[in-house]
């Protein structure tokens, strides 16, 4: 009488095959709009940016100061809004989100 040994499925040496996969950070994708003097520096009226999740507002802004110097100085005055409604810098960025810079308006 013959007994039949088990085979292995896969060599040892794929051991590590079902080893935990460190987590992947996720990133979302934002529109960004730029107006007034805003549009001049940056050249462009809007914008569409992918970056990791978790991102603030003041993080997205600070990106785009990177790219184009001059945007630092408005920092101070330049209002945002998120999704048409005025948001705070701290606010976190969700994919989808629509992301205005509004510059100072003068004018009498």
């Amino acid at each position: 009488m013959h007994t039949l040994k088990p085979v292995p499925l896969a060599p040892p040496s794929i051991a590590g095959y079902n080893s935990p996969v460190p987590p992947v950070s996720q990133t979302i994708r934002v529109s960004v709009l730029f107006f007034g003097r805003l549009k001049e520096l940056t050249g462009r009226a809007d914008d569409s940016i992918e970056f990791a999740d978790a991102t603030t507002i003041e993080q997205l802004f600070a990106l785009y100061a990177a790219r184009h110097t001059e945007l630092a100085k408005y920092r101070s005055s330049v209002v945002a809004s998120r999704n048409q409604e005025f948001a705070a810098w701290d606010t976190p960025l969700r994919s989808g989100d629509e992301i205005a810079f509004l510059p100072p308006v003068s004018g009498g």
